[in-house]
């Protein structure tokens, strides 16, 4: 998965959300959305070598049990969920339990980490 179609992607959805005619935003929704579509399009992009670190802005591809899903790690504005190529992705914090925890591992590296009261054990698939 690309990280430029997981980045505009979320660019779309927000301008969306920006333009939605089902309910206005507020001044502080459309200011707060602005904020984050400046983020993107500033967010810095680079290639990864397989022994670089997770940073925030690195798209991030685990596995947990059989399921593999995808996390975008941003500064901020986690929380949203999309669909890119047709596979969910998550967008986290450097702040979250588990964009605390993946932050200086690498690919291959497994990290566990405490969600409502579970511990959950990920590998880390990719990185990029």
């Amino acid at each position: 998965m690309e990280k430029k179609k997981v980045i505009e992607t979320i660019q779309e959805y927000l301008q969306g959300e920006l333009k939605s005619s089902r309910v206005e935003p507020t001044e502080r929704d459309a200011q707060e959305i602005q904020r984050l579509l400046t983020m993107y399009k500033f967010l810095p992009s680079r290639e990864y070598a397989p022994d670089d670190v997770i940073i925030p802005s690195s798209l991030v591809q685990l596995r947990f049990g059989t399921t593999e899903a995808y996390y975008f790690i941003t500064p901020q504005g986690g929380g949203l969920i999309t669909r890119v190529e047709g596979k969910p992705v998550q967008v986290i914090t450097p702040q979250s339990p588990l964009g605390e925890v993946l932050l200086g591992k690498k690919t291959g590296d497994e990290v566990k980490v405490e969600i409502r009261g579970v511990v959950r054990e990920y590998k880390i698939i990719a990185v990029t």
